[in-house]
């Protein structure tokens, strides 16, 4: 039985934003040319956006499971769920979550997001004893995804209306800012698309993961603007949780706590059966929550959707401090527009949102 539960670990992933694939890299001076060449995604076929007017799009393929973080206990069961619920994740597109930008500046189109751990290595480290070391790792085989690179797994369940897509109307200027954002972040000399983490942030260019960056290049052209302050959440960390290895994998930064990281392996099995509040915290992290994005692009809906709509069931409870602010922060800020409108309701199901 365990044999067969590694194996399928190994294959399918633990960790990661995105599905690994070859990616398209950009070549000579046009940096956007993988993010803009060729015909937006078919889960943006019915959109219906105006050609004359500038949008920023934000696409959010949610994980088969919540992704609790409310408390250790709650970490501790989510992370039992997705490893027992691999095929789950194989059908949702996603382990954790993904979200993908967008743009349409001047009938330019353009869509990337950010990816990493393309050789699976944060399940690999899993496996062989480092606990959830990983998780707050970094991957330096980050990429930036284009247009024919998007995962077909994670097209189809936004296409099925799966996901959770919303394009905002912007100025010009704004629209142009998060396009030569996206161009600034690739070609920046210290690389932050290589660099992969929930840690980092994309703002100072030190690297990111798709929720971060995604929000980030959306802020700067204004749209959600106050949604990536509102979505961090704290984390504990304890000796319980986290394990080591003799060697450390290549291309891997490996996260170590700052009082003292455990120097011994931690089977994954012992690591879902532990209590996660027991002994001194070791570090406090900061990371960005998809279960609070997802609220927040679901409550951008009010009144466009019935109660019984999946987005509002798929949301974690509003009793989560960090959940409400989201979601209370991105109702109101859809409301500021003079128009909100529920393009392809019956597909994709994109939330249009214009001056």
């Amino acid at each position: 039985m365990w044999r067969g539960l590694l194996w399928v670990l190994a294959s399918v992933g633990l960790f990661g934003c995105a599905a690994q694939a070859p990616l398209t890299t950009a070549q000579g001076p046009d940096i956007l040319a993988p993010y803009e060449t060729g015909p937006w995604p078919e889960f943006m076929a019915g959109a219906d956006l105006d050609p004359g007017r500038d949008y920023v799009v934000l696409a959010y393929v949610p994980p088969a499971n919540p992704i609790d973080l409310s408390s250790p206990d709650a970490a501790r069961r989510t992370l039992a769920l997705m490893v027992f619920d691999q095929l789950g994740a194989m059908e949702a597109g996603t382990t954790i979550g993904h979200l993908i930008v967008g743009w349409q500046c001047g009938g330019r189109r353009g869509m990337t997001s950010m990816t990493g751990e393309q050789a699976r290595q944060g399940q690999k480290m899993f496996l062989s004893g480092w606990g959830v070391t990983p998780v707050f790792s970094t991957f330096l085989d980050g990429a930036l995804v284009g247009l024919a690179d998007i995962p077909p797994a994670q097209t189809r369940a936004l296409v099925e209306g799966r996901g959770l897509i919303l394009a905002a109307e912007t100025t010009r200027a704004d629209c142009e800012a998060a396009r030569s954002e996206v161009a600034r972040f690739a070609r920046h000399p210290d690389r932050p698309h290589r660099r992969y983490s929930l840690l980092e942030d994309p703002t100072l260019y030190e690297g990111g993961g798709c929720l971060s960056f995604a929000l980030h290049i959306a802020r700067t052209a204004g749209v959600l603007s106050r949604l990536p302050d509102l979505v961090r959440r704290d984390l504990d960390l304890r000796a319980v949780q986290l394990g080591t290895h003799p060697v450390d994998p290549e291309h891997v930064e490996v996260y170590r706590s700052p009082k003292g990281h455990p120097e011994r392996p931690v089977f994954w099995l012992d690591l879902l059966m532990a209590d996660w509040e027991e002994g001194p915290v070791l570090d406090t992290v900061t990371i960005p929550d998809g279960e609070a994005i997802l609220a927040a692009m679901a409550l951008a809906h009010e009144g466009l959707i019935a109660k019984s709509d999946w987005r509002y069931s798929r949301m974690m409870s509003l009793e989560d401090p960090v959940v409400l602010a989201a979601a209370r922060y991105g109702a109101g800020w859809a409301r500021g527009f003079g128009s909100r409108r529920l393009s392809d309701a019956d597909g994709a199901g994109v939330l249009v949102l214009e001056r």
